[in-house]
């Protein structure tokens, strides 16, 4: 049969291509190409009408065909983001979260059991409480320094003679805010006093050494707004994070910590018992597969019915498709796919959940699966002539004792098989 370019006139318009990253050796598209010649060898030559309806059945039926298939390779590829996809799983949140970073999870225990005996703490000086409405400092020019592990900032600030206690306070931790030093100044209050806060970035013992992340100095012995404001009095000293893994101490400086850059775990209070730390499949890519997997199976369903008389190629569709689930109905719904009363598969979302966290939904396409082997056919069926359940007039049978070598003439739409789309 010659092929027809109004397919393809369709494709271009009406459609837009999917771009699929599979690739084929040479050896599995010499195998489509056998197939092809094999079947229109057999094939008779039919007189069809394509109608813009008929076309978009026909490419609907090998797209559907073709994404059970994928799903179908999915689940039966053991090294598939499926199963190598892991999810960090924390039984107690509240103490310890964590997530991947990258790297072999072969390399760590199946369970980590961590306790946290306490958390990395930040350095923060909280200054003397005043009058907030009072006033403290006489007016004039006054001098300090900010002295970090990195760096050393010189400020000045004015007193006038209408300033407040709090109103230096705020200006102090202004200044201090706009320099980006590593710290952060706050007010604090206390009914009518206040204070000025000032809390370093980063938590744990500094490598200096009193251990300090910061101090705040005097630049002149008189009129010393430090000391009037208490600047330099630490209030909380840095420490380092205590916990142990699988019975062994550690510390950290941080309450973030990073297992042979593996994974990272993130410490947000003390554990009163260890914390269990496991890694489970990740089932949301598995989840999205099935969800592909139920909507193509519909959408061949409703293709199989989609004329008002049903027509024996809707029936030959609806046939083979069908065969993929009833052989199989038992294990379909232990796996949690159940076929409705519209013949559509149905899914109970908490059975499938289990049964694609437990393996047992992957166990439906492994390689000595018959359920696997079924939709292979079935799928190899649809893609190879989608045009096998498009109503037609057979004009003249084949001479099967007559070999051709044009192929790629005798079928419609085997040409599709090629292109971007397919």
């Amino acid at each position: 049969m010659l092929v027809s370019s109004n397919i393809y006139n369709h494709l271009s318009q009406d459609l837009v291509p999917k771009r699929r990253n599979t690739t084929h050796k040479s050896s599995e598209l010499k195998e489509v190409y056998n197939n092809m010649a094999r079947y229109n060898k057999k094939s008779p030559l039919y007189l069809l009408s394509l109608s813009q309806s008929k076309q978009s059945k026909i490419i609907n039926i090998k797209e559907a065909a073709i994404t059970l298939k994928e799903v179908s390779d999915c689940f039966s590829d053991t090294d598939s983001d499926i199963y190598s996809k892991k999810l960090l799983h924390s039984d107690n949140e509240e103490a310890i979260t964590g997530s991947f970073k990258q790297g072999d999870l072969s390399t760590l225990p199946d369970q980590l059991s961590i306790e946290v005996k306490s958390l990395a703490t930040e350095q923060v000086n909280v200054g003397n409480y005043m009058e907030s409405a009072g006033k403290s400092l006489p007016n004039g020019s006054y001098a300090f320094t900010l002295n970090t592990i990195n760096t050393s900032s010189h400020f000045n600030i004015t007193v006038t003679k209408d300033d407040t206690n709090l109103d230096i306070q705020q200006r102090l931790s202004q200044y201090i805010n706009n320099r980006d030093l590593g710290v952060h100044a706050s007010v604090v209050t206390e009914g009518k006093n206040s204070a000025v806060m000032i809390s370093s970035s980063e938590t744990g013992v500094a490598g200096t050494d009193d251990g300090l992340h910061f101090s705040v100095n005097s630049v002149a012995d008189t009129d010393n707004i430090v000391d009037t404001f208490g600047l330099n009095n630490t209030s909380t000293l840095p420490s380092n994070s205590q916990f142990s893994i699988n019975g062994e101490d550690h510390t950290s400086t941080s309450n973030q910590i990073s297992i042979n850059q593996i994974i990272e775990l993130d410490f947000h209070k003390v554990s009163d018992t260890p914390v269990n730390i496991s890694f489970v499949p990740d089932t949301n890519e598995a989840l999205s597969q099935v969800d592909l997997f139920v909507e193509a199976y519909n959408h061949l369903v409703d293709l199989s019915e989609d004329s008002k008389q049903v027509n024996p190629g809707s029936r030959s569709l609806f046939r083979d498709i069908s065969g993929i689930v009833d052989k199989h109905k038992n294990e379909l719904e232990a796996a949690g796919l159940t076929i409705g009363e519209d013949n559509k598969l149905v899914k109970d979302e908490a059975l499938l959940v289990q049964s694609v966290q437990s393996g047992q939904f992957g166990e439906l396409f492994r390689d000595i699966s018959s359920f696997k082997d079924d939709v292979a056919q079935a799928t190899n069926r649809l893609t190879l002539d989608p045009i096998a359940y498009i109503n037609k007039l057979i004009v003249t049978y084949p001479n099967t004792n007559h070999k051709f070598g044009a192929v790629y003439n005798k079928s419609l739409y085997s040409g599709l098989i090629y292109n971007n789309y397919a």
